[in-house]
C-alpha cells in the first residue's frame, strides 16, 4: 500500500500539474478553484502527502522530506502565471523575502556546524528502532519545510489580485472548517475519542488550526450584509470553535476568544449593524451553552487532570533545555535537533526528572535551542516586518471584503502566534502552511492597496 500511495502521487504530479495548468490555460475561472484546493489541502497533509526518507519514531515536527497537494496546487498556479506573465505580472520580491532567506542561512550555518549524528541511549532504545540520532539529515527536514512554506506564501502574494481571489481564498478555508469539523464529530460521538486530533495528529495542532480557522470565519460573519451568508460564517464559526471545545485544549479555548475578540474590537465598529448585535448575542448564548453541555469533561480536563501552575512550570523546563543549547552554541544545534540533544545531554543538565526527548513548546525557546540567538533575532525581524506591514490595515476602516480579510488573516496569524508560545504551534506543518496563506494573503492586500494609489 505505501508503494502504491507514491505511484498515484508521482502519477498526479508528473500528469495532474499539465492537466492542471492547461485546464487554468482553457477555463481561466479553473485557477480559483485550484486555489481553493490548495488552501483546503493544508488541513489533509497525509492522505494528499507523502514522506521520503521518513523517520516516523523521532519526536520533531518534522519527519522527512514532505511533498503534499497542497504544493502540487500551488505549482500549478505558480506556471499559470508563468505562462500569463504578460496579463500577470508577477511581484518577484515580495516583502519578507530576503528575511526568509536570511533565516534559511542561519539554519544552513547551523547545519553545518551540527553534529553529524549522536548515539541513541540506551534507555531509548527500547522505543527508537536505530542506534544513532542522525543530526546531520533532521534539519534538512525543517529547512525543506520552511523553503515550501515560502514557495506557499509567494504563490500565495502573487495569485491574489482581486475579490474574486480573496473570496477562493475564504472558499478554501470554509472547506478545511467542514473537513476538520466532520471528522472531529465522527471521532468524538461516533468513535468515543477523549481529545480529539481530526487530521492533524494532535489536538493542540488541531485546536491551533481550527482557533485560526474560526477566528477568519467569525470576521466574515460581521463583514457580510445578507443574513445567509452571514449567518453560514457564523456557523462555520461555530463549528471551528466546536473542534477546539473536542480538542479540550486550555489554550486553544483562549486563541478562540482572542481571534474572536480581536474581529470584534476593529470589525463591529465598520459593521454595526442589529443584524450583528443579533448575531453577536447569538454567537455568545450558543458558545455559553457549548461550554456548559462540556462543563464536566473541561473541568476534569483542566482541574482534575491536571494543575495549569504545575504544568506551566514542567514546560518552563524545557524552555530551560533551549536556553542552555543557545548558550553552548552560538547557531543553534540545528533545526530539528532539539529532541536528540535532549536525549543526548540537555534534559539531564535541566532535570533528571525531566521526561527527555520531547521539543521546546515555545516557538522562541525552540528556535534559541536549534538556531541559537542569531535564529531567534531573524524570526523576530520577520514578525516586526510582517506586523508592520499588517497593523496599519487594522484600522484603515476599509469596508470592502479585501479590508476585512486583512484583518482577519492577520488576526488569525496572532492566534497562531499565542498558542506557539504554549504548543510547537506553526513547527507543525498544516498550521505553518495555514500561517503562510495568512501571511501572503495580507501582503496580496497590502501590496494590491499600494499599486492602486
Amino acid at each position: 500500500m505505501p508503494e502504491a500511495k507514491y505511484i498515484l502521487f508521482g502519477l498526479a504530479l508528473l500528469l495532474g500539474v499539465p492537466f492542471g495548468v492547461a485546464l487554468c490555460l482553457w477555463v481561466p475561472r479553473f485557477r480559483h478553484v485550484v486555489l481553493a484546493v490548495m488552501v483546503w489541502s493544508t488541513c489533509v497533509p497525509d492522505p494528499t502527502g507523502i514522506n521520503f526518507f521518513s523517520r516516523e519514531s523521532y519526536r520533531a515536527a518534522t519527519r522527512g522530506f514532505e511533498v503534499s497537494l497542497t504544493d502540487v496546487a500551488a505549482l500549478v498556479l505558480l506556471l499559470q502565471m508563468l505562462i500569463h506573465r504578460r496579463q500577470h505580472r508577477m511581484r518577484w520580491l515580495p516583502p519578507l523575502t530576503l528575511l526568509h532567506a536570511l533565516y534559511v542561512t542561519v539554519a544552513l550555518v547551523s547545519w553545518a556546524l551540527a553534529a553529524r549524528s549522536l548515539p541513541v541511549p540506551i534507555e531509548a532504545q527500547t522505543n527508537i528502532p536505530y542506534p544513532v540520532f542522525e543530526t546531520a539529515l533532521y534539519p534538512l527536514f525543517e529547512i525543506s519545510k520552511v523553503v515550501r512554506g515560502w514557495f506557499l506564501f509567494f504563490v500565495c502574494v502573487n495569485a491574489i489580485r482581486g475579490e474574486e481571489d480573496i473570496r477562493s481564498l475564504l472558499a478554501g478555508l470554509a472547506m478545511a472548517v467542514l473537513s476538520i469539523a466532520a471528522i472531529a464529530v465522527n471521532a468524538r460521538y461516533l468513535q468515543g475519542i477523549h481529545r480529539v486530533a481530526a487530521t492533524l495528529g494532535h489536538p493542540n495542532s488541531l485546536a491551533t488550526y481550527a482557533a485560526m480557522l474560526g477566528t477568519v470565519a467569525f470576521a466574515c460573519m460581521l463583514h457580510f450584509r445578507a443574513l445567509p451568508a452571514s449567518a453560514a460564517w457564523g456557523a462555520l464559526a461555530g463549528l471551528a470553535g466546536l473542534c477546539v471545545v473536542l480538542t479540550i485544549s486550555r489554550g486553544g479555548l483562549a486563541a478562540l476568544a482572542f481571534g474572536f475578540w480581536i474581529d470584534t474590537v476593529i470589525l463591529l465598529p465598520r459593521f454595526f449593524t442589529t443584524k450583528n448585535l443579533v448575531l453577536l448575542g447569538l454567537a455568545a448564548l450558543l458558545g455559553a451553552a457549548g461550554i456548559a453541555a462540556a462543563a464536566d469533561t473541561l473541568a476534569a480536563r483542566f482541574f482534575a487532570e491536571q494543575d495549569g501552575a504545575e504544568d506551566l512550570a514542567y514546560r518552563g523546563l524545557y524552555d530551560r533545555e533551549g536556553q542552555l543549547m543557545a548558550g553552548e552554541h552560538p547557531f543553534g544545534v540545528g533545526l530539528g535537533n532539539f529532541s536528540a540533544w535532549s536525549w543526548h545531554r540537555y534534559a539531564a543538565a535541566v532535570d533528571p526528572r525531566l521526561d527527555p526527548g520531547a521539543p521546546a513548546h515555545n516557538i522562541w525557546s525552540l528556535t534559541a535551542g536549534e538556531l541559537g540567538y542569531p535564529g531567534v533575532l531573524v524570526l523576530a525581524l520577520i514578525w516586526l516586518r510582517f506586523y508592520a506591514l499588517a497593523v496599519p490595515r487594522l484600522f484603515a476602516r476599509d469596508r470592502s471584503l479585501a479590508g476585512t480579510a486583512a484583518v482577519a488573516l492577520t488576526a488569525a496569524t496572532l492566534v497562531c502566534q499565542l498558542q506557539s508560545t504554549l504548543q510547537l504551534g506553526y513547527r507543525q506543518t498544516p498550521i505553518y502552511f495555514l500561517l503562510a496563506l495568512c501571511m501572503g494573503g495580507t501582503v496580496a492586500v497590502v501590496r494590491a492597496d499600494r499599486d492602486h494609489r
